[in-house]
């Protein structure tokens, strides 16, 4: 697995002809930003913050797909009770 971790971070790096440091670098900023997301959404769902401040740190469109998953599963959860 480590291998081809490698080979596709020499193959981005060579595709957009920069550093791979420069890959590994961005490859963690995104990470760190999709955690921080979860987190802020996780709080949400669990009533910590309200819809409004997770509207401002990750954005409405987050915001409303994590609410719609969620219902989504409260309605499974539903139907599967009342079967």
């Amino acid at each position: 697995m480590a291998t081809d971790l490698t080979e596709r971070v020499q193959e981005i790096a060579e595709a957009r002809d920069i550093p791979e440091s420069e890959i590994l670098e961005q490859a963690l900023e995104r990470g760190v930003e999709d955690l921080w997301a979860d987190l802020v959404l996780l709080r949400h769902i669990n009533d910590e913050i309200d819809r409004g401040i997770a509207i401002e740190l990750v954005g409405r469109d987050r915001v409303k797909r994590a609410e719609r998953e969620l219902q989504a599963v409260e309605d499974d959860v539903r139907w599967g009770l009342s079967a």
